[in-house]
């Protein structure tokens, strides 16, 4: 009888051993996301300036404490549960003012971010001039920007999700609503 146990413990253990394969671990799965085509739509309302912005976003009242600035608006993406912010200001000789807390309000994601590009936007035709900050890694919010004329105006956006970000899952969905604000930079101009 101990010869049997002892030849049964033999077989699982060499049967457990897999005959030297090697298993690696699959990576992680994540849900295909499927985007809409994209359509765009023009804001234009008592606010000094005008642009395009996608069909499926919808145009809601800022929803933060702070202000209650009649030019200060979320741009709501209900399929993705995602918010752009919008804020405007008057500029009165303190553009280098909103440029500075423009940066510091990006750079405050430098912890989570694992780098960020900045480009450059110049528009002399439609006197529209700012930066876009495009944030890689798992930062907030992994795009931001500000736009203005260099004397009276300054428009700020940052893109946030409702959610704990992830942009390995979120790569389409993100791909898909920078398309969207580069479209709204493109096409905004100052009234």
């Amino acid at each position: 009888m101990k010869q049997i146990v002892y030849l049964i413990s033999v077989l699982i253990v060499l049967s457990a051993c897999g005959g030297g394969k090697t298993y690696t671990p699959k990576p992680r799965g994540y849900f295909r996301i499927e985007v809409p085509e994209h359509a765009y739509q023009k804001y234009d309302t008592v606010c000094p300036f005008y642009f395009e912005y996608a069909h499926l976003a919808q145009i809601k009242p800022y929803s933060g404490q702070e202000t209650q600035q009649p030019c200060w608006f979320d741009i709501y993406y209900p399929k993705f549960r995602a918010t752009l912010h919008c804020s405007y200001e008057s500029v009165n000789n303190d553009l280098k003012k909103y440029i500075d807390d423009a940066q510091t309000l990006v750079f405050k994601h430098v912890i989570k971010a694992s780098g960020i590009e900045e480009a450059t936007i110049a528009d002399p035709e439609y006197k529209v001039y700012g930066t876009v900050y495009k944030l890689q890694g798992d930062p907030a919010t992994p795009y931001q920007f500000y736009l203005t004329d260099s004397t009276r105006h300054f428009f700020r956006a940052a893109l946030y999700f409702d959610y704990k970000p992830n942009y390995d899952s979120l790569r389409p969905i993100l791909d898909f609503l920078k398309q969207d604000v580069d479209h709204m930079i493109e096409t905004f101009q100052w009234k």
